[in-house]
């Protein structure tokens, strides 16, 4: 049974690149459930869309990352996308943004690429997790235990592999951010990036 999210609020961090499905249909499954979703981005007035093998629609920056504050979120959604979070690896306000969430127990969703930008954060040895196949060696690498899921939960850690999983990640998504904070185990390591 899924609590109340109606009024919580979640933020969607992208860059340009970010395949078209696995951002819109999260979003509006959060939105269809009462949340108010932003859109995080480096990119200042409009983030572009990928759609499998060419550029697609442009959705509408809310917060550009310098003045984005990720206290005032209860959630983090990370869309998948080839050059997507491959820009927001080497970008750190996107780093340090992630971390947060991570850092503080809250739920954090990412999908198929999108776990490239937890490698990172230094904050995923140990966690269970899944992804697009393409990445899962350097997610193994990063200390990750990798598994071949749907959808993979590990203490409000809501991963899926592709767009066909996006129903299981969506309602997995909408239940971990009705439960809300998780605890940490305090056996973080960050890392020092020299960015």
């Amino acid at each position: 049974m899924v609590g109340d999210v109606k009024g919580k609020k979640v933020a969607i961090l992208t860059e340009n690149g970010f395949e078209e499905v696995e951002l819109t249909s999260p979003m509006n499954a959060l939105e269809k459930a009462g949340v108010e979703v932003h859109i995080v981005s480096p990119q200042k007035e409009k983030v572009k869309a990928w759609d499998h093998d060419h550029w697609s629609i442009e959705l509408p920056v809310d917060k550009h990352i310098s003045e984005a504050n990720a206290e005032d979120y209860d959630m983090l959604m990370i869309p998948g996308g080839v050059l997507n979070p491959d820009k927001m690896r080497t970008n750190k306000e996107c780093v340090v943004f992630a971390q947060h969430f991570l850092e503080q127990g809250k739920p954090l969703a990412a999908i198929c690429h999108g776990p490239q930008l937890l490698i990172e954060t230094g904050m995923i040895s140990t966690r269970k997790l899944t992804s697009y196949p393409a990445i899962k060696t350097d997610l193994i690498n990063a200390g990750a235990l990798w598994e071949d899921s749907e959808v993979v939960v590990d203490n409000g850690l809501v991963t899926s592999r592709s767009p066909k999983d996006l129903d299981a990640f969506n309602k997995k998504m909408i239940e971990e951010l009705s439960e809300g904070r998780h605890p940490t185990t305090g056996q973080f390591t960050q890392h020092d990036k020299n960015f």
